[in-house]
């Protein structure tokens, strides 16, 4: 009697194992409206960190609830919430031990963009700092240009009214030489603004972004999701997506 209900303690606790060691079968993901990683578009959630987060659910096998939201609000239930993460993160120290890392999922490359007969050579910001940048008014990129001490900066509301101020003349008032975006938006950007032809004349900055999980989030999840990443930078999956919108 003694041994059977050994045996029966010793299968009840690997049956706990067993089951405690599987993934979550659907994870909480939460975002924000940040081109080009993660927006919607006619009603649609799509973006570059989106597509990978997706491609990942499928691989893992698990069902994903995307919910877009407001940062602070996104950023608080990521934490506290079970089975929960957020994208796209920056892994900054102060933020190490709030949460469980994946990724990095995307790289958010910042670029100054000009017209296709721009001659001059940009190769630092402080060759930039001469002509004058347009920039989105509290944009993290146009603080970011403020913060090296880059000071000729016309601010705009809207990204999308850059493109159409872009000139060579550096007579003409009230344009821009040049045009801080983000690298896999710019062209299309311009394309709709019916300005063809920007190059990109400057990287600024590459910022590696993360799916962010809740400390509640078990240990199985966070290994299927990781898991599902490696594989997908393995075959191809994941610069294919990267490249697709880098591309357009």
């Amino acid at each position: 009697m003694r041994y059977s209900m050994s045996i029966c303690r010793t299968l009840g606790l690997l049956t706990g194992l067993l089951i405690t060691a599987q993934p979550a079968l659907a994870l909480k993901v939460l975002t924000e409206e940040n081109p080009p990683l993660n927006y919607t578009e006619n009603k649609k959630l799509t973006g570059m960190a989106t597509e990978v987060v997706q491609e990942m659910g499928k691989r893992a096998k698990m069902k994903l609830d995307f919910e877009v939201m407001a940062w602070t609000k996104a950023y608080e239930k990521a934490q506290a919430d079970k089975e929960t993460c957020l994208y796209s993160t920056a892994r900054l120290p102060n933020r190490e031990n709030a949460f469980k890392w994946v990724g990095p999922i995307a790289t958010n490359k910042w670029g100054l963009f000009a017209l296709g007969g721009f001659k001059q050579e940009i190769k630092s910001l402080n060759d930039a700092k001469p002509f004058r940048i347009g920039g989105v008014a509290r944009d993290a990129k146009t603080e970011f240009l403020k913060q090296w001490g880059v000071t000729n900066i016309f601010e705009v509301e809207d990204d999308r009214l850059n493109p159409g101020k872009l000139t060579l003349n550096r007579k003409e008032t009230a344009k821009i030489d040049l045009w801080i975006t983000s690298v896999a938006s710019a062209k299309q950007v311009a394309e709709r603004a019916k300005v063809p032809g920007v190059k990109l004349v400057y990287l600024a900055r590459e910022e590696e972004s993360y799916l962010a999980c809740s400390p509640r989030t078990s240990a199985a999840t966070l290994e299927a999701l990781t898991g599902a990443l490696d594989r997908m930078k393995k075959d191809g999956a994941h610069s294919k997506i990267i490249k697709t919108y880098e591309s357009h």
